[in-house]
C-alpha cells in the first residue's frame, strides 16, 4: 500500500520536474516567444506524467477506502 502511494508522489515529482527542467538546465529562451517546441512539449508530457500519477493516486485510494468501508469492525483490526 506504502509503495503504491509513494511511487505515485514520485510520478508526480517527476512530471513537475519534466515541465520545470529546461527553465533550471537554461535551455528556455531568453527572448522571443517562450513556447518553442521543446518547452511546450516538456510542459505537455510533464503534464501528462502529473496526470497520470495523479489519477493513479486518486483511484489506489478510492478502492482502498472502498474495501476498508466493506469491512467489518473485527477485521478491520487484524
Amino acid at each position: 500500500m506504502k509503495f503504491g502511494t509513494w511511487l505515485s508522489i514520485i510520478g508526480i515529482l517527476a512530471g513537475a520536474w519534466v515541465i520545470l527542467a529546461p527553465e533550471i538546465v537554461g535551455f528556455a529562451p531568453t527572448h522571443g516567444n517562450p513556447w518553442t517546441g521543446p518547452m511546450l512539449g516538456s510542459a505537455i508530457l510533464g503534464g501528462l506524467i502529473m496526470l497520470t500519477a495523479l489519477v493513479g493516486l486518486v483511484a489506489f485510494w478510492g478502492l482502498r477506502l472502498r474495501e476498508l468501508g466493506n469491512q467489518s469492525p473485527e477485521q478491520q483490526d487484524a
